[in-house]
């Protein structure tokens, strides 16, 4: 009898397929607690996006050995309950990473040359607005980095060879010889970098460390002609204190793509703003991320059910010993 996995909500063909020629595959959209808990028990391995798979559902996945996030952060996952039933968190590594770095470069990009306002101008008849000021060059500015793991140094990369950006590197993980090895700076102080960054993005998952990182203090700390981009975790960055910051300009602009609850309060002050660029959480889906992801689900999954070491594990050294 071929072993089950359980996908809430469908990705890309390509690693469903990959799947389908091997396991019984499953596809269910009610991605309810109360529903989780009466049919997770029958699957071997269960694919998530945002749905939360907690102790509860780990705990009735009896014969559960591997839990896939279509990404990479894993806050919807118990990831110690899952260790303890020596099930594996599986993610999709550096499948995005690409994708999210080009579209955070991208908003930052937007943001200083104002191509959304003078497209709005433009089509309201605002041929004027070629003159007015406030467009600048990420050339040569300074790009301050909160987290430098796969985004992070794609982000960098970018900056540095594409724009010839100074990056100055926080990373708590990271000695300053590994970061400067790179040709980055390095400091030990996010209060310091918010001071020195023309744009500061965030690639840090939400921890209690992290959550509510760049509040109204470190906003304020912060260039008047600054721009502000997470693309990493809701939370990290706290909304109300930016929206403040936005509408008082004590920074210049701001993009979001990653929210505190998702979907956000449509309702919420930000949303009435025009110095800032809003996206639902998709920097990582392009046509070409979704494919790449979706393979490294089941490609993941594959090994686990065929008794191989995955590659991309958040628990792998509790389980397999190794990192």
């Amino acid at each position: 009898m071929k072993k089950k996995v359980l996908y809430i909500h469908p990705l890309h063909p390509s690693g469903m397929d990959f799947l389908r020629e091997r396991y019984d595959v499953t596809v269910d959209d009610d991605e309810s607690k109360e529903h989780l808990l009466s049919v997770i028990g029958d699957y071997h391995a269960v694919t998530t996006r945002l749905t939360v798979i907690d102790a509860d559902i780990i705990a009735a996945g009896k014969n559960l050995k591997a839990i896939a996030k279509h990404g990479v952060g894993v806050d919807n996952i118990d990831v110690s309950a899952a260790t303890e039933r020596g099930i594996a968190v599986l993610t999709t590594g550096t499948a995005n990473s690409v994708s999210v770095a080009e579209h955070a470069f991208f908003a930052a990009g937007a943001l200083a040359k104002r191509i959304v306002h003078l497209d709005d101008a433009m089509r309201h008849g605002n041929w004027a607005s070629r003159d007015e000021k406030g467009s600048i060059d990420l050339n040569g500015r300074t790009l301050g980095l909160v987290g430098m793991g796969r985004i992070g140094s794609a982000m960098a990369f970018m900056a540095k060879n594409g724009f010839s950006m100074p990056v100055i590197v926080y990373d708590p993980f990271l000695t300053k010889e590994a970061v400067e090895r790179e040709g980055y700076l390095w400091t030990d102080d996010v209060d310091d970098l918010c001071a020195r960054a023309d744009v500061l993005s965030l690639h840090v998952p939400l921890t209690d460390g992290t959550r509510n990182l760049i509040d109204a203090r470190r906003l304020a700390m912060m260039k008047p002609t600054a721009i502000v981009l997470n693309f990493a975790r809701g939370g990290v960055v706290n909304e109300d204190d930016l929206y403040v910051a936005l509408r008082d300009k004590t920074i210049a602009a701001a993009a979001i793509d990653a929210w505190e609850h998702e979907p956000p309060d449509f309702k919420h002050p930000l949303f009435q703003l025009d110095n800032i660029l809003l996206s639902p959480h998709c920097g990582t889906f392009t046509e070409d991320s979704r494919k790449r992801m979706s393979m490294a689900v089941a490609e993941g999954i594959d090994a686990v059910l065929s008794g191989r070491v995955p590659v991309n594990v958040a628990n792998k050294l509790d389980l397999y010993g190794e990192e």
